[in-house]
């Protein structure tokens, strides 16, 4: 399903250079969404990525193999506000589709940026990877605002 702006808008030079300093590369746009009342509920805790929805494989066979082992990975998570925390990642069945799974301290992702994510705001989760054993890890970007609906810059 697209949601408008396409084609997508980029990365902002300032996740740009905070995945830079952590030592990122490969970055990749792998969704780009509507927040969900489910993916802002604290005591859910997960935000979720449909399989269906996603842009460009972001995954390396160990992680693939992991996911698919019903397995959760540790995973850098550069919030909203810049802040960098530590989540989860694992795959997930839901109904007949699947979906990835950021869980986790995903709760913690939600408090600090409560000003920010609202019903319908427009996310990206951007994947990267991290030196020096190329860890995945992923940024998290508004497009557009929930409440107004206007771009951010």
């Amino acid at each position: 399903m697209e949601i408008g702006l396409e084609p997508p808008p980029d990365m902002p030079q300032v996740f740009k250079d905070c995945i830079k300093d952590l030592g990122g590369s490969e970055i990749k746009l792998i969704i780009q969404k509507f927040l969900q009342v489910t993916d802002l509920r604290p005591q859910q805790n997960h935000l979720s990525m449909s399989l269906k929805q996603i842009r460009s494989p972001f995954l390396n066979e160990d992680e693939e193999r992991m996911l698919n082992a019903k397995r959760q990975m540790p995973v850098t998570f550069v919030e909203l506000c810049l802040s960098v925390s530590t989540v989860n990642l694992t795959k997930w069945s839901i109904g007949s589709s699947l979906s990835y799974i950021i869980n986790g301290y995903y709760s913690k992702v939600l408090k600090n940026n409560r000003d920010s994510l609202k019903p319908n705001t427009v996310v990206q989760i951007w994947s990267f990877h991290c030196q020096p054993n190329l860890k995945l890890d992923f940024a998290l970007i508004k497009v557009i605002d929930g409440e107004d609906g206007h771009v951010t810059d």
